[in-house]
């Protein structure tokens, strides 16, 4: 059996143990169906090291109502063709709501990229989140497989995508979110090969988010999030 395949029958399985796990759960928790729009510039800073900017709001998830907004500022360091590292701050906050909340969060990743037969494409992204929520220290791990494929449509290309993740959180010692997303990135310049370095290219992301909280307190989003990439 290719590895692809297998690859996409785990992927298909971990989501069926996600929903079939949770299923009880999700009869009582809380749902709510949101967008997320973002906005990201990526400024190249030599051939080794590139900037990114972001900004982006989502229903807030440390309070009960209004929204949060993030901006953050990250540097991106190509230590080889498939190893990707990151550091960077982002600062949250909450936007007209009545339990206000201000979160500074400290990010490392480590991105992982690997071909696979069928031009499909593996990332493994792993993030450490140092974070003080209102004064509240506490660490996040959290772990991200993604399964991409590019397509040439015209002289734009098509990249569908799907990833699931998990999060652990040091404020109870567990496993306190899962995520999963299926989503399209639309490349206004069409990739000529795969690339993780983007130069002069402009990229709208698509996609649907489902995400189910365990802690502190159980509930799931049905997000909708809309991101526009610019690489200059």
């Amino acid at each position: 059996m290719k590895i692809a395949s297998r690859l996409l029958m785990l992927v298909c399985g971990l989501v069926v143990v996600i929903f079939c796990g949770t299923n009880a759960e999700a009869q009582t928790a809380e749902a709510k169906k949101e967008i997320w729009p973002e906005i990201d510039l990526y400024i190249p800073l030599n051939e080794r090291f590139r900037l990114l900017l972001s900004g982006s709001s989502e229903k807030a998830s440390e309070t009960r109502d209004g929204l949060e907004g993030q901006v953050g500022a990250y540097v991106d360091y190509f230590l080889k063709d498939r190893i990707t590292l990151r550091a960077g701050y982002r600062y949250g906050f909450s936007l007209g709501s009545t339990d206000p909340f201000v979160e500074h969060r400290v990010t490392l990743d480590q991105t992982f990229h690997k071909t696979l037969p069928r031009s499909f494409v593996l990332t493994d992204r792993n993030r450490q989140e140092f974070r003080s929520v209102d004064g509240d220290f506490s660490v996040r791990f959290r772990n991200r497989i993604t399964i991409e494929k590019s397509f040439a449509i015209g002289k734009r290309s098509l990249v569908p995508y799907n990833s699931n993740e998990i999060f652990y959180d040091s404020r109870f010692s567990s496993v306190s979110r899962f995520q999963f997303a299926l989503g399209t990135q639309i490349l206004f310049a069409k990739r000529e090969y795969w690339l993780i370095n983007l130069r002069r290219q402009r990229v709208l992301d698509v996609y649907y988010l489902w995400q189910r909280d365990r802690r502190p307190e159980s509930k799931s989003v049905h997000a909708i999030g809309v991101k526009f990439e610019i690489h200059f």
